[in-house]
């Protein structure tokens, strides 16, 4: 199974949601949330080449080198901060692990005007690991996981299918 960055961020946000995910239910054409998200990544940082696609399993926001070389990842907010840094720390462990290029994270939110840099660890590096190897689980149940009510669930994409 090829796991994206996305799919670590809802397996460390919601498990139903990896689900739907990962069986191909996507909802999020409509969502206004996810608009938003895709309206403040075009906006900021326009001089970057974004999107960088990575062997078909990775897409990186856009790249720098200061120094050393870093990834970026754009978020909207901060609310589900660590969803957002999981699926950072899996794009540094990828290209650790599959490409063998060893660089730092940061993930970026615009509109609140702070950012935070990441750097692989070898805890974070063997809980990527156990993700990676729970996902697969995950995707082929039969049907979803149960569902965990949580905070930001009004907002999902998915909230019609669990909730209505």
């Amino acid at each position: 199974m090829r796991i994206t960055g996305v799919m670590v961020q809802y397996y460390k946000s919601c498990h139903r949601e990896l689900w739907y995910f990962g069986n191909q239910i996507n909802m999020n054409y409509d969502n206004e949330y996810i608009e938003i998200g895709r309206l403040i990544n075009e906006d900021s940082y326009k001089r970057e080449k974004k999107n960088i696609l990575i062997d078909g399993t990775i897409a990186i926001d856009f790249i720098k080198k200061r120094g050393e070389l870093t990834i970026y990842e754009i978020k909207k907010s901060s609310k589900l901060e660590d969803p957002a840094k999981y699926q950072l720390y899996y794009y540094l462990w990828y290209l650790k692990n599959k490409l063998g290029q060893i660089v730092k994270g940061e993930i970026v939110y615009p509109k609140e005007k702070s950012s935070e840099t990441l750097e692989l660890t070898n805890e974070v590096e063997k809980e990527i690991e156990s993700i990676l190897e729970e996902i697969p689980k995950i995707v082929t149940l039969k049907t979803p996981p149960k569902i965990i009510k949580k905070p930001y669930c009004k907002k999902c994409s998915y909230y019609s299918l669990c909730f209505v």
